[in-house]
């Protein structure tokens, strides 16, 4: 159905309903000359004249992130609806939408010469040498080739989308790692409380899993879980009962999980705290231990700290102090919002200027009459530049393993390798030849989709059909057995 000529996206964005007449090329000029947004029948070409070369221009597959409202495309209102949008001088992108509050955008460049390919009604089709990809960009038959490329997509507060540059993979973030229910042995059953879950990366964050673990040597079955769906965003319902539980302080792990995360499994520490209110104030945190990772200079997020009366009476006079471990003083901050529990203590972190390395302190919890607790903090300060979570690319866990589009460094995708068990190699993903963005092959090297210049893991040039320099290298910085590694 074609769009609405007046719809207005952004003031780069309009409509139009003529582009390219059915034929099987469409060249840069034609793009430039029509609007941004087209419908997806435009792109579906029959007419079978036989052009089997490139484009006179290779548009660029990768485009500068722009604006862009789903709202206002009617074939975005329902769960796999496409269209296809054109931004400034950049190539067609194909946007659809996945979920209620998901979306996936694929460039229309085909990686083998550049044409564009027809969106069809079951996936998508390079009119010019005949290679297929399924709706999700991914090669199928034809054409030997790579996949269509993804572009990174971030959903913005007010609900439009951020659309281009190379995607970027998922982070796990969630609105609170602590949540602490209080009930009395004659008290009503807590009320449940709820933690967001986003994706504070790139791409799709699904495949959301949540696991529970009750404290070692403790009364279990207290506690319930349930996921508003399994991908981003997401709330996490908690629920908990004492039943026959006497009084006490028990506590459970929530593990959190989703699909090719960067940064690992997240948790959640969850307390039930049944209060006797004939015996007297005592002080009870939620956590003993609080963990910051951050790049040179950066503020991490804050992390926040409960802090309850376990007995009875009245805990007032609540006060929080800061102790530091040997390298740095003064790159913690602590807020109390008030001095009568039930309180919330927030830790904030600053790397400000501490140099590259790891801090200590230690925040002592205080109260009038009754007995402190402490909280041990530590400060990972990580160089600055693309830091990379091990873990998340399983390839890197053998030497000569590649993993290709960790991140970007100067705008350009990264890959690295594993030269050895202590060192790692990264490359600029851009091919020395033309600039075309490569692929990796079997997890163990390069290939240039284009003309099929070959690079070993090393990023050294291999003997194949298009003669290239070796791929550019950039710096790794690794310590022996450390999880992360930093690319700059």
């Amino acid at each position: 159905m074609p769009l609405d000529p007046s719809s207005e996206l952004s003031p780069a964005l309009s409509s139009d309903r003529s582009l390219c007449g059915g034929c099987h090329r469409v060249d840069r000029r034609q793009f430039l000359a029509s609007a941004s947004v087209l419908s997806l029948g435009v792109l579906v070409s029959g007419c079978g004249d036989g052009i089997i070369s490139g484009p006179e221009q290779v548009l660029d597959a990768i485009p500068t992130p722009f604006r862009f409202d789903p709202a206002t495309i009617p074939e975005l209102a329902q769960i796999g609806g496409r269209t296809v949008v054109v931004s400034g001088t950049a190539a067609p992108v194909m946007v659809e939408r996945l979920a209620s509050a998901q979306f996936r955008a694929l460039s229309l460049v085909c990686p083998h010469r550049g044409s564009i390919v027809n969106v069809e009604p079951n996936g998508l089709r390079c009119p010019n040498h005949g290679a297929v990809f399924a709706n999700d960009g991914t090669w199928l038959g034809g054409q030997p080739t790579a996949g269509l490329a993804a572009l990174d997509v971030r959903r913005n507060s007010d609900g439009s989308l951020l659309i281009g540059g190379t995607l970027t993979p998922p982070v796990l973030g969630l609105e609170r790692n602590a949540v602490v229910f209080l009930t009395t042995l004659s008290g009503s059953v807590p009320a449940p409380q709820t933690v967001a879950i986003s994706n504070d990366g790139g791409g799709i964050l699904g495949g959301l899993a949540v696991t529970l673990t009750y404290g070692p040597g403790q009364r279990t079955g207290w506690l319930s879980l349930a996921l508003s769906q399994a991908s981003a965003p997401s709330t996490l319902t908690l629920s908990a009962q004492r039943g026959t539980l006497p009084i006490g302080n028990y506590t459970a792990t929530v593990n959190i999980a989703g699909t090719g995360i960067t940064n690992g499994a997240q948790t959640v520490s969850v307390s039930l705290l049944v209060q006797d209110p004939t015996t007297p104030a005592a002080l009870q945190i939620s956590t003993s231990a609080l963990s910051f990772t951050a790049p040179l200079g950066s503020t991490p997020a804050a992390q926040v700290v409960q802090c309850n009366n376990s007995g009875g009476g009245t805990l007032t006079g609540l006060v929080a102090t800061v102790s530091y471990g040997a390298g740095g003083t003064g790159w913690i901050t602590t807020i109390l919002n008030q001095t009568t529990a039930p309180a919330t203590l927030t830790v904030r972190p600053s790397a400000g200027a501490l140099a590259a390395g790891s801090y200590s302190a230690t925040v002592t919890v205080s109260a009038n009459g009754v007995a402190s607790r402490t909280i041990a903090v530590t400060l990972s300060v990580t160089a600055a530049g693309l830091v990379v979570t091990l873990a998340a690319w399983p390839a890197l866990a053998n030497v000569g393993g590649v993993a290709g589009s960790v991140g970007n460094v100067n705008g350009g995708p990264v890959a690295v390798s594993r030269l050895s068990a202590t060192s790692f190699a990264a490359f600029s993903m851009r091919c020395p030849h033309a600039g075309t963005t490569i692929n990796v092959v079997n997890g163990t090297s390069f290939r240039c989709p284009n003309h099929g210049a070959l690079f070993n893991s090393a990023g050294v040039w291999q003997p194949s059909p298009q003669r290239a320099d070796n791929l550019s290298t950039l710096t790794v910085i690794y310590t022996p057995g450390a999880a992360t590694l930093t690319v700059t």
